[in-house]
């Protein structure tokens, strides 16, 4: 088969504050595989936080080694690839790369059997739950802005909220309580309340997350993702028993060898396709964790509707959904799954069902 890669840049309609840093955009990389007459296509978004940092041009870099291997073969042999491209780099190297080129695959083989992605897998879309859409950490005046904004243009039943601010816990408090305010102040117009998590991206220590999830907990907040910081996973025995909410892991957990360690102390993980290296890796990784009586979440990245639809496609196995990122681009190049009610549905169209705009 034929590879193809193209960078290309996306523009944020809000810039996105975390506990790491500010993002107003991305610089992308398309990743098309042609067989037979059959076009597939897949996307990398770059990643942080991880095991890995990475940019387009290490992935672009990365599909380049992999080459040879990719080429030699066919979209039916997943596996034979995958094993080539590992014995070249690890799956901690450059996964948002091999994410594209997975993604790529599962589009030509549904394109190839006339099938969308989610009927390959015999899913069923009715189980997708609503998806969470993400509020950046910013002062309280613009949080409120934003939430209200995001509740009456896109009708979201769940809203992630960023913290960990550097400026510590007053400030989070601050800006939940103004995400809440918001909320409540559009009540009347949307006609409900939505469920409130909360992120923290690695931004606390141990008595900060036990504090924080008391008074989160007393206002209603569901869970908390990844109070702790890559690399400190040995911390989260500490919260066992007696953390006042669920945990999440995210960027402690990146593929499915990751989550036997971790699972005795946490209550889910959020996979990510950048993260984990695509559709297939996030099926072990669903395996894995049901294994261990782990709840599921998706998340993503700077993704366009590409990678936001291939997500979409097994969003039927997920407990909760974060798959948001496409909404907050100006514009999105792609289109794909369609937003139902708060939900991201793929559509019937064979593959992964998207299309450029």
């Amino acid at each position: 088969m034929k590879l193809v890669t193209e960078r290309f840049s996306v523009a944020k309609r809000h810039a996105l504050t975390i506990s790491r840093g500010t993002s107003t955009g991305s610089e992308n990389l398309l990743v098309t595989i042609e067989h037979q007459g059959i076009t597939g296509y897949g996307e990398m978004a770059p990643t942080s936080g991880g095991a890995v940092a990475e940019t387009a041009e290490m992935a672009a870099s990365a599909l380049e080694r992999w080459r040879p291997s990719i080429e030699c073969a066919t979209p039916w042999e997943w596996q034979r690839i995958n094993a080539e491209i590992c014995k070249i780099d690890s799956m901690y190297i450059c996964p948002a790369a091999r994410a594209g080129l997975n993604m790529a695959v599962w589009d030509w083989m549904g394109k190839a059997t006339s099938r969308p992605v989610y009927c390959l897998l015999g899913l069923d879309l009715d189980r997708i739950v609503h998806t969470s859409v993400t509020v950046g950490i910013n002062p309280p005046a613009v949080v409120e802005e934003r939430v209200a904004d995001i509740l009456l243009r896109t009708g979201a039943r769940r809203l992630k909220v960023k913290l960990g601010s550097p400026d510590g816990l007053d400030t989070d408090k601050r800006i939940l309580a103004a995400a809440l305010n918001a909320a409540e102040c559009v009540y009347e117009e949307i006609g409900y309340r939505p469920a409130f998590r909360v992120d923290a991206n690695g931004g606390w220590d141990v008595p900060g997350t036990l504090a924080m999830a008391d008074w989160l907990a007393e206002r209603g907040v569901e869970y908390i993702e990844q109070p702790i910081a890559r690399g400190k996973e040995a911390l989260y025995s500490q919260l066992t028993g007696k953390c006042a909410l669920p945990v999440y892991s995210d960027e402690s957990i990146c593929i499915a060898a990751d989550i036997p360690p971790l699972a005795p102390y946490i209550a889910g993980i959020n996979i990510k396709l950048m993260k984990c290296g695509g559709i297939s890796e996030a099926l072990n990784m669903i395996g894995t964790a049901r294994a261990h009586g782990l709840r599921i979440m998706y998340g993503c990245m700077s993704e366009t509707s590409l990678s936001i639809t291939a997500a979409a496609q097994i969003s039927p196995l997920a407990d909760e959904l974060d798959l948001d990122s496409h909404l907050n681009l100006n514009p999105d190049p792609w289109t794909g799954a369609q937003w139902q009610d708060g939900r991201v549905v793929p559509n019937n169209t064979p593959g992964l069902g998207v299309a450029r705009r």
